[in-house]
């Protein structure tokens, strides 16, 4: 590709860099500019869309956990006889509205009917075990045989250890107590474990039962089953880390080195250089010097799009850094207004050769290196620089 298509292009992979590394970090609401007309139309396009359908997931998760999270205090209300609470409609009218409407309905016929309460317990999608003091199981609901594989027989009376897992969830003595001071304990992860052995991670939310004196009569136990869920944060954590792999591979692009002859490197910068990008050219620049052997190294700047303070003290830095290693650099493709900037803002190139085009600079590079070829043929130190 020659300088001129490169620098056509560079908008683009600049753009679609920044967009993969904000969606790395985590910032849904990132989007790829305006197309420059490039090779890459496509890729930044597929890339817009799928940052809209990530921020429309996230947005979709967090109000299905704040309503969950709601239903789930309604229905703790509910399991410790408190019929006063209801579900908020929001008027999406979405599953959650209609949940909550039966919900509400539910508890209007339980104020006048108690046994209503079975029924409810018994259509909850999360499962609901009740607990004596002691810590033993009194009742469990449909949702909570299934997914713990019991017969009701087989679990009622039985200590709560046997399903809660040892590890992750707290014991029946230390809820009771942690419950005398908070009343409540909403969606700590934790675990259950099955019948079969098998461990199922779940959010789990607790409060106190409490007879008419305010007596303490046992504990309501609230579990969903978060294993999508967290199946999910694991494939995006696999996603978010195929993104910061492809910003890795994209950067190494970015910032090409070329050896054209011996002694003699190429390092053609093309787009914006921001922090992260000029710590990658110093790092490029030093690996192929060394690995290259390299006497000249060429910073060809032609396809920059601008310089400000903090692309000049990029280019200084690696031509500093250069020097240090024992290889001159120079610095081809300065346009007009590159100079006119640098110029302004008073950045010293003192001892650094400039030439007008890469091609004027790899003249330069062949008269250096046959000029230092003839003075270590002759024995001569090796000049400077």
């Amino acid at each position: 590709m020659n300088d001129g298509a490169q620098a056509a292009d560079h908008p683009d992979r600049g753009e679609l860099a920044r967009v993969i590394r904000e969606l790395a970090a985590g910032n849904a609401a990132a989007r790829a500019a305006a197309s420059h007309g490039g090779g890459l139309d496509p890729t930044l396009a597929q890339l817009n869309a799928l940052a809209e359908e990530l921020a429309a997931l996230r947005a979709l998760k967090a109000k299905a956990s704040a309503r969950l999270s709601e239903l789930t205090d309604v229905a703790l209300a509910v399991a410790s006889l408190d019929y006063s609470r209801k579900a908020e409609i929001s008027g999406d009218v979405d599953e959650f509205d209609g949940l909550a409407a039966g919900m509400n309905m539910m508890i209007e016929e339980l104020q006048s009917s108690t046994a209503f309460v079975n029924n409810i317990l018994s259509a909850m999608p999360d499962a609901l075990l009740v607990l004596h003091m002691d810590g033993s199981i009194k009742s469990a609901n449909r949702a909570a045989l299934e997914l713990l594989g019991y017969a009701k027989g087989e679990i009622l009376e039985q200590p709560v250890e046997r399903v809660l897992g040892a590890d992750a969830a707290p014991s029946a003595p230390s809820m009771i107590e942690r419950l005398r001071q908070t009343n409540r304990i909403l969606n700590e992860e934790s675990a259950l474990v099955t019948r079969e052995g098998a461990v199922v991670p779940i959010a789990l939310s607790a409060s106190t039962l409490r007879d008419a004196q305010d007596e303490l009569l046992g504990l309501v136990l609230v579990a969903r089953d978060i294993t999508e869920q967290k199946r999910a944060e694991e494939e995006r954590e696999r996603l978010q880390s195929a993104v910061r792999r492809q910003a890795q591979m994209l950067m190494e692009l970015s910032t090409p080195l070329i050896p054209i002859r011996d002694g003699t490197v190429v390092l053609p910068l093309i787009g914006a250089l921001d922090e992260d990008r000029a710590a990658q050219v110093t790092e490029t620049l030093l690996r192929g010097i060394t690995a290259h052997q390299a006497r000249v190294a060429i910073l060809d700047v032609t396809g920059v799009s601008g310089v400000d303070q903090q692309v000049a003290s990029a280019i200084l830095r690696a031509v500093r850094a250069t020097r240090l290693i024992g290889a001159q650099v120079v610095l081809t493709g300065i346009r007009a207004d590159v100079a006119r900037t640098m110029t302004a803002l008073d950045v010293e190139l003192g001892g650094v050769v400039t030439c007008g085009t890469l091609k004027d600079g790899i003249a330069y590079a062949e008269g250096a290196g046959q000029l230092a070829a003839r003075r270590e043929g002759r024995g001569g130190p090796r000049a400077a620089r």
